[in-house]
């Protein structure tokens, strides 16, 4: 999970650990997410998209491996990912609104694999890179 530090976070870590029977890391800066990424594989990213350093930290775990499951929490107008056909067509992310509840969190990361982005918007498609 990369968040922002806190009481929140280590609250919503141990909601899901305990409903997803996981364990979770937190990492909360750029460098972190590079050190754990070095050691370890991960089988879904928990990305809080208002920490400082989301987007490098998406470009780097998507350039590790561009299907890498990832669900975005956001209240961000943008996704991670600019062209929604892109994300959609090479990468494995997913978004949920924020503020959203935790069980709405863990309900996307229990069934992950089944739900489609369901903030595809074929308008953002146009837009040059």
């Amino acid at each position: 999970m990369i968040d922002h530090c806190g009481l929140q976070v280590q609250t919503r870590k141990m909601l899901i650990e305990d409903a997803v029977s996981c364990t979770i890391d937190v990492a909360f800066t750029s460098e972190e997410v590079r050190n754990v990424f070095q050691v370890k594989h991960y089988d879904l990213i928990i990305l809080d998209h208002t920490t400082e350093a989301c987007q490098q930290c998406a470009e780097y775990v998507l350039e590790l491996d561009p299907l890498q499951p990832i669900l975005v929490v956001s209240d961000a107008a943008k996704c991670i990912i600019l062209r929604c056909e892109d994300c959609v067509n090479h990468h494995h992310a997913r978004r949920l609104s924020n503020p959203t509840s935790i069980q709405n969190i863990i309900r996307m990361i229990k069934g992950f694999n089944d739900y489609p982005c369901n903030h595809y918007d074929a308008a953002s498609n146009n837009r040059t890179v």
